[in-house]
């Protein structure tokens, strides 16, 4: 059992907080979730502070820190290398609140940190980068220094009242002033100091599964290949986008094999495991993984994935086969494609599913693997798209835009060929250009063309477009012709045609419906030799 030397209490004060963290002491290990608290939370804090309520206990951890950048809140610190950091194990929040507040009130761009308080009516607000704070009301980061504040009402004194003056001095005090009990624990067992996080954890705002699996195995000090972050950020370095934390952690109990749902993560890695090596070697599989999915497969980005249990399967591919190559890339297309179709119909891909497609590839031979995964799908060769599909929040709108992204559709105005990955950063690269109204396919793909966000086109500029440019936004001749007159409501109907056989027939090529799946002839001929 782990154990360690019983905490030391001792009290901080806000100031001695703030002086703490800007000088490098206080450090936020990997294990800790992200900063979450609203403004509602932050102001709440700030509240108690001034009546003089308990704000809960602090608990730190004395050991070494290598020298870093550090992000707390909206302050950005480099830190030396130090023997005697203090590492938040239980505080965290109020201590991204309290310091990003206190120091930062004034000019803080996230208008979570920047709070006020009114001293007409002796209450705590927060407001926007944009909106002018009424003349009453004082940044909490000029309350912490007494010279700042001096100064301020000296500024003000002649709308100041006794009152106000009275109420700010008040604050100021009770916030400098306000004493925090916090632990602190001796100790170079991490074990320990992760058993007693993750009880402390049980209650409040629970940990998401993939806050709990970075409680237990980041460490302290990690690299950004051995976070669930890191991993994330490495698909969006490929052009990809960033992935979840969710998917992320899914991604990484695929590599390691079993019940990629599972949520018990104290056991997840042996004693001598060491769980950066294996992030860094799910960051590898990952970066085979993205790079099929967007040569093979032709899907640029994770906002067009379909169905995203379609990444962690191929991650446990690549961990058992190496990259998808021949026969088994062919056979794995065709999986991809035709299990989006499958989803489309069934409303979803159910967990049931999705645990026995990622454990069909534990088999011997890559290519029975991808082979067996096209056996759960059921294939649907009747496809036809539905072109009121338009928003991502449905997988059918995603094989949609993918469909008029192999036209290799060009901006109206220059002609140039758009930046796919460019366009998906920013959302949904699908853009009205006829105004609603009038009739229902105005509100489906055939009144939506590829463009860059904020970029409009009008109907006269497509009536002119050379033709190559506007056939690669599906308006044919006959289109244009049909702008030019403005019948709107025939060119929509002509258009929708044109987009549910150009979108059916790209589906058709990476779906392949009536090829022979399985191994190829030229495999089994050479078995049988």
């Amino acid at each position: 059992m782990p154990s360690l030397e019983r905490p030391r209490v001792e009290y901080r004060t806000p100031e001695d907080l703030v002086r703490d963290v800007e000088q490098g002491t206080v450090r936020i290990p990997p294990f800790q979730r992200a900063f979450k608290w609203e403004a509602a939370d932050i102001v709440k804090l700030f509240d108690s502070l001034l009546r003089g309520f308990p704000i809960g206990n602090l608990l730190l951890w004395r050991r070494p820190a290598p020298a870093q950048r550090l992000q707390v809140g909206p302050l950005t610190i480099d830190a030396e290398e130090t023997g005697a950091a203090l590492w938040v194990v239980d505080g965290q929040q109020r201590i991204v609140s309290l310091v990003g507040a206190l120091t930062q009130a004034h000019q803080a761009v996230d208008p979570r940190f920047r709070v006020h308080l009114d001293l007409d009516s002796g209450e705590f607000h927060t407001s926007g980068t944009r909106q002018q704070p009424p003349r009453s009301w004082v940044p909490v980061s000029f309350l912490l220094d007494t010279a700042v504040l001096l100064r301020w009402m000296r500024s003000n004194s002649n709308w100041l009242t006794e009152s106000q003056l009275t109420l700010a001095d008040q604050a100021a005090k009770a916030i400098r002033e306000y004493q925090i009990p916090t632990y602190v624990v001796h100790s170079s067992d991490e074990s320990a100091l992760l058993e007693i996080f993750t009880r402390m954890n049980t209650t409040g705002k629970r940990l998401t599964k993939s806050e709990v699996f970075q409680a237990l195995h980041a460490g302290t000090v990690a690299d950004d290949l051995t976070t669930l972050p890191g991993l994330g950020r490495i698909t969006a370095e490929s052009g990809f986008g960033t992935i979840d934390d969710r998917l992320a952690l899914r991604c990484v109990l695929a590599y390691r094999g079993g019940d990629v749902f599972r949520e018990d993560f104290r056991q997840e890695f042996a004693p001598g495991d060491d769980p950066a090596e294996t992030l860094r070697e799910v960051a590898g599989a990952l970066r085979d993984a993205v790079d099929f999915l967007r040569g093979t497969c032709g899907i640029p980005h994770i906002r067009l994935l379909p169905y995203s249990h379609v990444l962690p399967t191929l991650v446990r591919f690549v961990k058992l086969h190496g990259v998808p190559a021949e026969r088994a890339a062919t056979l794995l297309r065709r999986w991809v494609w035709r299990s989006a179709v499958a989803g489309t119909r069934a409303r979803g891909v159910s967990v049931a599913d999705i645990r026995g497609q990622v454990a069909a590839v534990d088999v011997p031979k890559a290519v029975d693997g991808a082979a067996e995964l096209l056996r759960r799908v059921q294939p649907f060769p009747d496809f036809v798209p539905e072109l009121d599909k338009i928003h991502f929040s449905h997988a059918m709108a995603k094989i949609n835009t993918l469909g008029l992204l192999s036209l290799e559709p060009r901006d109206p105005a220059s002609g140039d060929l758009l930046d796919t990955t460019r366009l998906l950063e920013n959302g949904s690269p699908l853009r009205p250009f006829l105004a609603s109204g009038g009739s229902a396919l105005t509100d489906t793909l055939a009144n939506r063309l590829v463009l860059p966000a904020g970029e409009r086109t009008s109907p006269a500029q497509l009536a002119s477009a050379p033709a190559h440019v506007a056939a690669s936004q599906l308006i044919d001749e006959r289109g244009q012709q049909l702008l030019a007159d403005q019948h709107w409501e025939a060119f929509l109907s002509h258009r929708a045609a044109a987009c549910t056989t150009a979108i059916a027939a790209h589906v058709d090529r990476m779906s392949e419906w009536g090829a022979r799946d399985g191994r190829a002839m030229t495999d089994i001929l050479r078995s049988a030799a």
